[in-house]
């Protein structure tokens, strides 16, 4: 199980684009339409998903 500061560990929105094999702009109308996960400002520039985040939104998104 990953500790607390794994968890807390911020990637920056290209990263996270690539991690759930979305291209930048449909990952960017997923977040715009409320979809996305919870995201994180590094600088007013800069967004992020926390891996906390990533993993909630992950577990929201399962069917049977």
């Amino acid at each position: 199980m990953a500790d607390d500061t794994d968890l807390d560990k911020v990637l920056p929105l290209q990263d996270w684009f690539r991690r759930v094999g979305l291209p930048a702009r449909s990952g960017r109308n997923l977040i715009r339409s409320g979809q996305g996960p919870v995201l994180t400002e590094l600088t007013p520039q800069r967004k992020g998903v926390r891996e906390r985040d990533h993993l909630a939104w992950l577990e929201a998104r399962r069917r049977k």
